[in-house]
C-alpha cells in the first residue's frame, strides 16, 4: 500500500508518539510505503527549525523510510470526477499536496489538516483515502 505523508505529519512523526512509531513499524516490515514530496519535506523540516529544532534529527532518520517523489509540475495535471470538487475546495496551499499523492499513485494521503481535508476523509468514492494517522493505524491495525 502506497501512504503519502503530508508536511504535518512528517512534523508530527519527528516529535514521536505511537501511533507514528507503528506506521514507521508497518513501513519497516514492508506492509507499507511511505511517499512525500520535497515540498511537504521543506515544510516540515522549516516548521521543525522554527518549533522544535531538536526533533530536526529524528526527521532525517525518519526519511530514510520514506520515498522522496518528483514534485509534480503546476502545468498538464487535471482532476477528474469526484477529486475535481476536492481540488476546487482546497486552498491553494493544500493543492500540491493531494496533487503529488495522486502523481505518487499513492493509495492513502495521511494528513492532519482537518480543517481543509476533513470533509473528504469519510469519502470512498476517491481515488485516494484521505484519513489522519490515527484513524489510519486503527483501520490497518485494529484492536483485538
Amino acid at each position: 500500500m502506497r501512504v503519502f505523508l503530508d508536511a504535518n505529519v512528517l512534523f508530527s512523526a519527528a516529535l514521536g508518539g505511537t501511533v507514528f512509531a507503528a506506521i514507521w513499524a508497518l513501513a519497516e516490515a514492508e506492509k507499507i510505503q511511505l511517499l512525500t514530496s520535497p515540498l511537504c519535506l521543506v515544510e516540515a523540516q522549516y516548521n521543525l527549525e522554527r518549533k522544535r529544532p531538536e526533533a530536526l534529527p529524528q526527521l532525517g532518520a525518519l526519511m530514510r523510510r520514506v520515498v522522496l517523489i518528483q514534485e509534480p509540475g503546476e502545468g498538464g495535471f487535471r482532476h477528474e470526477g469526484p477529486m475535481a470538487a476536492l481540488a476546487a475546495e482546497l486552498p491553494e496551499k493544500d493543492q500540491p499536496v493531494l496533487r503529488a499523492a495522486l502523481l505518487a499513485r499513492a493509495q492513502v494521503l495521511l494528513t492532519g489538516d482537518v480543517r481543509h481535508f476533513g470533509r473528504f476523509m469519510s469519502r470512498e468514492d476517491l481515488p485516494l483515502r484521505v484519513m489522519t494517522p490515527g484513524d489510519f493505524i486503527r483501520k490497518v491495525r485494529p484492536p483485538g
